[in-house]
């Protein structure tokens, strides 16, 4: 396979890679559920997204189980330089941490390093900042994994310019259940953090570390990083907030939940590998088994997994995660049946929009969840 790059606007630059039959459905299948997307004028559509909603920069990447398809950036990384956005650029990808901390934890239960199914109070001597209350004992790695632990997205705002853990918090901010551990489903950040730290310490290991052994380095995503490290400094966008004025958290302290800098090829890789491993019925697909039941709308049946919500509607059925840091707004989504992917990278609290813009392109409706 092999990357070209087109001429282009100055607003961008194209990544096209051809691959004759990426859209092939199953053959037991009367009538395609998506149709093929035409790459040639995903360019232009993506361009216009950036100035119809105030967004200065984006990356894009389309994918399928065989790898990356098609990648696109445009824009600027910082409104103030005009510097333009390039393949290399890296963006907060925010939540979408969470499924590679997943991924990396389950690796781990395939190394016999980590029982999904057993309390956390067999990883650490103490369960951090919850040791006080008894139900702490309770948690699993699966039960945190799925938003199933009770405790709540976040206690209160996080400083992500935090360079330990008991800086991440104010010291009087106590972390609390707000539900019965294992009862039912409460987004969570927090679930994610502690899990983080319990793994960091059983192991022996960072997060970035634990990330470049499982994750980066096996898939080839060689511009990703969970903090701003020096090779990300090299290249990284600013985000910016609805009138376009750049700001970007000084990240130092790898987190699961939310610090994960990557490019939209990067993000495509993994995506690409999870494809397969779906398509393929491979170990990684567990990932993508539904576990949590969120909710119910006649064919339409939202739900979580080990770091993936799940969303099935008739006979279409996704696999997805979203990210938002305020300033940068991310998603990343694969439709399983029409064998189609895309990671979405953007600099502006107005990515919101180019994301509901782009699941409509790629996938021909809306996808609610």
């Amino acid at each position: 396979m092999r990357v070209t790059r087109t001429a282009s606007s100055n607003r961008r630059h194209h990544l096209l890679l051809t691959l004759a039959g990426w859209f092939a459905l199953s053959c037991a299948e009367a009538t395609p559920l998506v149709q093929p997307v035409d790459t040639a004028a995903l360019g232009p559509f993506l361009d216009g997204l950036l100035l119809e909603h105030d967004v200065p920069g984006a990356a894009f990447a389309l994918f399928n189980d065989e790898g990356v398809l098609y990648e696109y950036v445009g824009g600027v990384k910082n409104n103030s330089t005009r510097e333009p956005v390039k393949a290399s650029t890296a963006f907060e990808a925010a939540s979408i941490s969470k499924p590679m901390f997943a991924y990396i934890v389950y690796s781990l239960m395939r190394d016999g390093t980590v029982d999904l199914d057993a309390s956390v109070s067999t990883l650490v001597p103490e369960i951090p900042e919850l040791a006080y209350d008894p139900r702490s004992a309770t948690l699993t790695p699966r039960l945190l994994l799925t938003h199933q632990g009770g405790l709540p997205n976040w206690r209160s705002r996080m400083d992500f310019a935090a360079k330990s853990y008991d800086e991440l918090f104010a010291p009087d901010d106590t972390l609390k259940f707000i539900a019965e551990p294992g009862t039912e489903y409460n987004y969570s950040g927090e679930g994610y953090v502690l899990l983080q730290r319990m793994i960091e310490t059983h192991t022996g290991l960072g997060l970035n570390d634990l990330a470049k052994d499982r994750v980066f380095e096996p898939l080839g995503m060689t511009a990703s990083s969970f903090f701003l490290d020096t090779d990300v400094r090299g290249d990284y966008s600013l985000g910016h907030n609805g009138e376009g004025a750049p700001d970007k958290w000084e990240v130092h302290l790898p987190i699961a939940s939310s610090t994960l800098h990557t490019t939209a090829s990067d993000l495509a890789l993994f995506g690409a590998h999870l494809a397969s491993e779906i398509r393929t019925a491979g170990p990684y697909s567990a990932l993508t088994t539904p576990v949590v039941t969120v909710g119910t709308d006649g064919d339409r049946t939202l739900s979580w997994g080990l770091g993936l919500g799940i969303m099935s509607d008739g006979p279409r059925r996704y696999v997805y995660h979203g990210g938002n840091n305020v300033i940068f707004i991310a998603d990343l989504m694969y439709g399983i049946d029409a064998n189609v992917g895309y990671a979405l990278l953007t600099n502006s609290s107005n990515g919101q929009a180019i994301v509901e813009a782009v699941e409509r392109r790629i996938f021909g409706s809306h996808v609610r969840r």
